[in-house]
């Protein structure tokens, strides 16, 4: 595959063509889809896990998602081309920028990885969601432009287990959201579809 890719980009010089997207793309497509895994599974068994009930007490879909508002992942990843810029959601009128992008998904992912090894009741049942953020995050780090900056540390936790186990439902609810997001735009960016 990699003699391909080389191969590849010899002859797109040699003949003046642009390199195919394929062979200078950022590829953390399964790591992505791992952690998307991982978060579904939590979300359909409702918090019932092998350890604990993570929601008893209440019931987790009928809480609203609690995003983060500090990043701009939604907007800043969509893709430049799309219909959907129009929509509501998206004011912003530049082209796509992948290195905007990758940051603001750094960003969450830091977020979430703070927020998850922070949280103790359960560390066992979080551990999958956990593994695969940190790999996401690796995986972005060896093979994505790199992001420049710090990204803050928030305190999530009250110390109240249900209090606690509360915010945890509606915290998922929305780091599954924005995996969506971020398998969408990471699927974006290995397409190559923003430097044609």
């Amino acid at each position: 595959m990699k003699i391909c890719a080389v191969f590849c980009v010899f002859v797109a010089l040699a003949l003046g063509s642009p390199v195919p997207p394929n062979t200078q793309q950022c590829e953390c497509s399964a790591a992505a889809r791992s952690l998307l895994s991982s978060l579904s599974h939590i979300m359909q068994k409702e918090g019932k896990m092998e350890h604990r009930d993570l929601f008893a007490g209440f019931n987790c879909t009928d809480l609203e998602a609690q995003m983060i508002p500090h990043t701009l992942t939604a907007s800043v990843c969509q893709p430049s081309g799309s219909a959907h810029n129009a929509s509501c959601s998206s004011h912003r009128r530049s082209s796509f920028s992948e290195t905007e992008c990758l940051r603001n998904i750094r960003a969450d992912l830091s977020y979430y990885d703070v927020m998850l090894s922070s949280y103790r009741p359960s560390e066992t049942d979080l551990s999958p969601v956990k593994t695969a953020t940190k790999g996401l995050m690796n995986c972005l780090n060896e093979n994505c432009e790199a992001a420049d900056g710090e990204f803050p540390q928030w305190r999530v936790w009250s110390g109240l287990s249900f209090d606690d186990r509360l915010s945890l439902c509606k915290t998922l609810k929305g780091f599954h959201i924005r995996a969506i997001t971020v398998n969408r735009a990471l699927g974006y960016i290995g397409s190559g579809e923003h430097r044609k």
